[in-house]
């Protein structure tokens, strides 16, 4: 029922949406008042969340800084998401591999001495991301004893669930490398620290980083914008919902 919640939420917090129900109400409506509202609403939404300016500054004052690692680590815990997969059944790296690829150079460089990968997948009849990872992995030559895969977890909270029961029974010495997306950081280290994990967050994939704006920035809404705010506000409302449902 969470995971229901979690995935209907989705769709109603995305500008987009809202758009689209707007425009359709606007096209149908007969009433000229609503429809002079409507075109308000429109412009307000269009204007507000294509701004390029306040979505960067609202990313960038979420997302955690950069991190420098100096010390050695048992562990490094990799978050699924970034494998995709076809009709067949062909696994593919998507827009979030930089955390495969993090992960893979934070072990190549000797900062942790196993992965962990946590990846299940909603849908059970495609293949299993975790198993995916982990043959890409083997091919570039990390060895076989040095992955341990999780592949149950169809969420974050579940991430955390099935990895604290893994590594307690692995022994290996917190904490623990927590590798993914950085602006997922905020709510998965909540939730991992809740689960009862010790963990320190490595973000990467950034979805924003600072830049120098222009006039155009601040006043010409862009359509794009509006596509990438749903990966945004999912983190913030889910993190809300996860504190409400006492899972971080």
């Amino acid at each position: 029922m969470f995971l229901f919640f979690s995935k209907l939420t989705a769709l109603l917090i995305s500008p987009a949406n809202w758009l689209m129900v707007l425009f359709v109400w606007w096209i149908f409506t007969k009433s000229t008042r609503i429809k002079k509202k409507l075109t308000i609403s429109i412009f307000l939404i269009f204007f507000i969340f294509g701004n390029e300016f306040l979505f960067n500054k609202l990313v960038n004052a979420w997302q955690p800084d950069p991190v420098v690692l100096s010390s050695k680590y048992d562990a490094g815990i990799l978050l699924g998401g970034i494998g995709s997969f076809d009709r067949v059944g062909n696994g593919y790296l998507n827009d979030a591999s930089d955390r495969f690829i993090t992960i893979c150079t934070l072990y190549k460089s000797g900062v942790i001495k196993k992965i962990v990968i946590s990846a299940g997948n909603i849908d059970k009849e495609k293949p299993n991301e975790a198993a995916f990872l982990k043959k890409r992995m083997l091919q570039l030559g990390i060895p076989l004893e040095d992955i341990v895969i999780e592949g149950r977890s169809r969420s974050t909270f579940e991430n955390a669930l099935y990895t604290k029961s893994l590594i307690d029974s692995l022994k290996f010495r917190s904490p623990y490398i927590l590798v993914t997306s950085a602006v997922h950081i905020p709510r998965a280290v909540r939730v991992f620290k809740k689960a009862g994990l010790d963990v320190v967050a490595f973000p990467c994939n950034f979805s924003v980083i600072n830049k120098s704006f222009s006039v155009g920035d601040y006043l010409i809404p862009k359509l794009y914008i509006i596509t990438d705010w749903p990966y945004f506000l999912k983190e913030v409302v889910g993190l809300a919902g996860y504190k409400i449902f006492g899972k971080a």
